[in-house]
């Protein structure tokens, strides 16, 4: 018994050896782990300030923001007209669609803005104060961030004024385009009175068509009410062109003569 308990002793050193081994290991594995993350993180921050030095800040690092796409409504150049121009192909395509030609210049969505000249007119602005002179307020949408909305877009037909017009010629143009691509050709005194002196159904479409339209005074950078004084490239005529479709679809042509108009109101009597 005792010969067996000699030869047992020298195992416990070596245990105690390998334990005291082990924990080194542990040890030494712990501290490199944590400066494995901490070069990791150095990285990082280099690497943000490296994209700040060479940009605005980016989003990514900002948990919780709210990214928006903000993009810039375009501008359309009345003075790319008289070239060959991106602006020129795309206002022929805009009035081909239509089916207009040259009783506009421009055609323009809501949410765009045009330059005559120097100046540059916001369609958004125009509509506000349109809105503003009938006693009216254009309504912005906003989401929970405050933005505004999109709302649906409408199109409007821009003529820049030339000396020698004058507004009643230039709804007339606007009306014989619009019948044209109906097949039906208006005459050049279709808008005169009858040989009775009344109006004609065309002459009472015209006058109603006043109240339906914005002259913007490009100077002033203003709607005005007077639509009589018009000069030549310091004003434009806007035409909503949906709701100019939308009343002339609603009138038989078969039957315009019928038409009567009282000032503000224009209809087809029943009998």
């Amino acid at each position: 018994m005792g010969s067996y308990k000699q030869k047992q002793r020298p195992m416990m050193p070596i245990i105690a050896l390998a334990v005291v081994i082990a924990s080194v290991l542990i040890v030494v594995w712990i501290v490199m782990d944590r400066q494995s993350g901490n070069n990791e993180r150095t990285q990082g921050e280099d690497s943000e300030v490296t994209q700040d030095k060479s940009g605005p800040p980016k989003t990514d690092f900002l948990p919780g923001a709210v990214v928006k796409q903000i993009s810039k409504p375009a501008v359309i150049d009345y003075n790319e007209l008289a070239k060959k121009s991106i602006t020129k192909d795309l206002m022929e395509y805009r009035k081909k669609d239509l089916g207009v030609n040259d009783s506009v210049d421009l055609i323009v969505k809501s949410n765009e803005s045009f330059t005559v000249g120097g100046n540059t007119v916001s369609m958004e602005n125009v509509i506000e104060q349109a809105f503003a002179g009938k006693g009216r307020v254009f309504e912005k949408e906003l989401d929970e961030s405050g933005a505004q909305k999109p709302r649906g877009l409408t199109t409007y037909g821009v003529y820049v004024v030339q000396s020698g017009d004058n507004i009643w010629n230039i709804h007339f143009r606007m009306l014989k385009d619009y019948y044209a691509r109906k097949g039906i050709r208006l005459g050049e005194t279709a808008d005169e009175p009858k040989s009775s002196g009344m109006s004609s159904g065309v002459g009472r479409i015209l006058k109603f068509s006043e109240a339906m339209v914005i002259i913007y005074n490009l100077k002033e950078k203003k709607v005005t009410a007077d639509i009589n004084i018009i000069e030549p490239l310091s004003k434009v005529v806007i035409y909503n062109m949906d709701e100019i479709f939308a009343l002339l679809e609603q009138i038989d042509f078969n039957n315009v003569d019928r038409l009567r108009f009282d000032g503000s109101n224009i209809w087809i009597p029943v009998h």
